[in-house]
């Protein structure tokens, strides 16, 4: 399964304020900061939820997260560049004029299985821009390394997209997880979710599939059943 980032663009309004104007600047701010890293020459993969629409079906998106190729240098740079976007939108990036505001979070790469998310990311047009999105194993690996708010949501939406390789992300898992394997459990879990994910919606549908059913339908098999018992008869 592939999404686009036309699919994040229908989500984004404001379901209390239909007059709000600030999630539908979310590919605007978004271009802008792509824009900026192009021209800083900078490598970049677009990760969190907006990466997740490549991969899996599109959710409501209020921040724009980045992780930036260079090294501990380059974190005034990178800072600089998120700054010079956050005043060109204010009024919907800063908390103090806005109520509901978009973030952007930006930083360097921190491994070497980041480096590795780095050059491996898909570049593909995401609102109207050519931009560079972490991929499905490297979005997982990202969710299972680290916990977040969001993150086992995330984890297992995208086990359900049936996008990702598993055991590329085990063994992703391996060069970077603690003595305890907290990533290798989180991946677990979320495998399971997903599991269960799949699983109750199938019941649902058979559920309503059955309750939709004539009652009195007898299938086909059944009926050459029973003709070829009653001519043994």
């Amino acid at each position: 399964m592939t999404g686009s980032s036309a699919e994040i663009e229908a989500l984004l309004f404001d379901g209390n304020d239909l007059n709000n104007p600030t999630p539908g600047m979310l590919p605007a701010i978004f271009r802008d900061i792509v824009g900026r890293l192009d021209a800083a020459g900078l490598a970049y993969a677009v990760i969190g939820r907006i990466a997740l629409a490549l991969h899996e079906q599109a959710r409501f998106v209020r921040e724009i997260e980045i992780v930036v190729g260079g090294d501990a240098d380059e974190r005034d740079r990178i800072a600089a560049l998120a700054r010079a976007t956050q005043a060109r939108f204010a009024a919907h990036m800063d908390p103090r004029k806005c109520e509901h505001p978009i973030v952007l979070t930006m930083r360097p790469s921190t491994c070497s299985v980041e480096t590795q998310l780095l050059a491996e990311a898909i570049t593909c047009p995401w609102f109207g821009v050519q931009a560079r999105l972490a991929s499905a194993e490297h979005l997982l690996w990202l969710w299972c390394h680290n916990e977040g708010p969001d993150h086992a949501m995330n984890a297992s939406a995208l086990i359900v997209g049936g996008t990702v390789d598993l055991y590329s992300v085990r063994s992703l898992l391996r060069t970077t997880d603690d003595m305890e394997e907290s990533g290798q459990r989180r991946l677990r879990l979320a495998i399971g979710d997903a599991v269960l994910s799949v699983t109750s919606s199938f019941s649902r549908f058979m559920a309503e599939r059955r309750a939709r059913l004539d009652p009195h339908y007898v299938p086909l098999w059944r009926r050459l059943q029973a003709e070829a018992a009653k001519e043994n008869d």
